[in-house]
């Protein structure tokens, strides 16, 4: 059990170092002129748990936005497009999805990628460890009960 919780322990810091580098400040500044206004919201419903082990997100980064943008959302601000980006492997840790999110640099998007794959090997290690302990469950099951027919029929043997 000690090998799990302290997997489980790496990969709850890797991931709270993604959640730091994706959910980066952004410029606000108050609506005028002119914007383009994404509605509803920022981001469609849901998100897609990257495949830790092998995603690319420097291949999943969208830039969208040009411009000053807005989303209904946000109904006194608007963003600088060229700041900002969606990538649908890192949508998973968006902390606040009433605002878009900083463009990742490419030195961040290659610090994700070897983020994930602590995070794949420590989720890897602690399914192993389960797999493990319960087939050692398992087999002290059995042998509980091949000892208890054992002592039953050893119980009911006749008296020479």
């Amino acid at each position: 059990m000690p090998g799990i919780g302290k997997a489980n322990a790496e990969a709850a810091r890797t991931e709270q170092k993604v959640v730091e580098i994706v959910n980066q400040p952004i410029t606000h500044l108050p609506r005028s002129g002119s914007f383009t206004v994404f509605s509803p919201g920022w981001f469609h419903a849901g998100a897609t748990k990257p495949d830790f082990n092998n995603v690319d997100i420097r291949t999943t980064q969208e830039r969208l936005y040009e411009g000053h943008v807005t989303s209904d959302l946000n109904p006194t601000e608007m963003f600088i497009g060229s700041e900002l980006e969606f990538n649908a492997m890192t949508k998973y840790f968006y902390t606040d999805q009433t605002l878009p999110k900083k463009r990742l640099s490419d030195t961040e998007m290659v610090e994700i990628n070897g983020l994930y794959r602590v995070i794949g090997h420590d989720e890897q290690a602690a399914l192993m460890r389960w797999l493990v302990i319960s087939g050692l469950a398992v087999v002290g099951l059995c042998l509980a009960s091949a000892l208890l027919l054992q002592i039953g029929r050893t119980r009911q043997l006749p008296a020479a």
